[in-house]
């Protein structure tokens, strides 16, 4: 596709993000945290972030005193994996903002997430497989060791080699993760696990070996796209997570003519089942805002992903700070 077809949906898009602003901003009342976190990922990667500190502000706001969140920001109760999106979220923002009190906040996160692993390396959340919930603690520690302070790094590195290896013992011989009560199919897990978790060992020095666990998880993902080039019967959600999977790992194992194919295949079919504005859970349905949330996010990754810096879309997802050693560590790496 075209990159300026993609810079016109992504302006388009997020012009109507922002005007219904009070649908998912904590500054407007309460809110879905889940759908917040989706928000505060596009505002980071419009390089909004500078601009946007009351939202970053609004959602310290709603964290709990032991330092997680709940699936609502009304609820009281702690969840894990929204937790763990919220977290990241701040971190990923401070690096922009540099503001003490989300510094304050970032370590609440830490605290509980140290807390609340459990011996075997895995998290639990009552709405999510633990393949798919441990996941998203370790894609925080992943940034929280990208980005972090070193007394940061030094907190999480034991707790975050734990989960990291629950997840890579988790991974079937076929490639995939399955999860036979959430997620059967394996097609959402195997998409979140590889790029969330996996495969940020490869640019990060504390990293476990894990080119083959990637590798493997690569071909699972392009083995099971549909011809039109969806995912999972043309689950938007799930074609949209696999797709930001495939540029991360595909630039990252520098299989990118193996996977250009289905990467312009998926593109092709994710705008061609975009609603007038937004994006529905399924085609024909109507505009979800945390569809459309992913939708921008997985335009701004594949802009970024055809960029001549090819670190461009690895800064997506937060690996990539400005460290001269570690920039360097990665480009001898992707």
């Amino acid at each position: 596709m075209e990159l300026d077809k993609v810079a016109s949906l992504i302006e388009s898009e997020y012009r109507f993000l922002t005007r219904v602003h009070d649908r998912w901003s904590l500054t407007a009342g309460p809110q879905d945290m889940e759908l917040v976190a989706h928000a505060l990922r596009v505002i980071l990667h419009m390089g909004k972030a500078g601009s946007s500190l009351n939202e970053y502000r609004a959602l310290i706001k709603t964290q709990h005193e032991d330092g997680g969140w709940g699936r609502e920001s009304t609820e009281k109760e702690s969840a894990a994996w929204v937790s763990a999106f919220c977290g990241l979220m701040l971190i990923r923002a401070n690096a922009v903002l540099q503001n003490a009190e989300l510094e304050r906040s970032i370590w609440k996160s830490i605290d509980y997430f140290l807390k609340d692993q459990k011996g075997d390396g895995r998290w639990v959340d009552s709405e999510w497989g633990d393949l798919d919930t441990t996941s998203h603690p370790v894609s925080f520690f992943n940034v929280v060791l990208a980005l972090g302070t070193p007394a940061m790094k030094d907190a999480v590195r034991t707790s975050w080699r734990k989960g990291l290896r629950f997840i890579i013992d988790g991974q079937s011989e076929d490639g995939g993760w399955y999860d036979p009560v959430f997620q059967p199919s394996g097609v959402e897990t195997t998409a979140h696990l590889v790029q969330d978790s996996v495969i940020a060992s490869l640019v990060l020095p504390e990293g476990l070996p894990v080119r083959p666990v990637c590798e493997k998880g690569l071909n699972w993902i392009l083995e099971h796209q549909a011809q039109d080039g969806s995912w999972d019967d043309h689950n938007v959600d799930h074609s949209m997570d696999c797709t930001r999977s495939i540029l991360l790992i595909s630039r990252m194992l520098k299989a990118e003519e193996k996977a250009r194919p289905a990467i312009d295949k998926a593109i092709d079919w994710i705008v061609k089942v975009k609603n007038e504005n937004g994006w529905p859970d399924f085609p024909g349905m109507e505009t979800n805002l945390e569809r459309t949330c992913d939708g921008l996010d997985v335009l701004l990754k594949y802009q970024a992903w055809r960029q001549p810096d090819s670190l461009e879309v690895v800064r997506r997802w937060g690996y990539a700070p400005g460290n001269p050693t570690f920039i360097q560590g990665i480009e001898a790496r992707v």
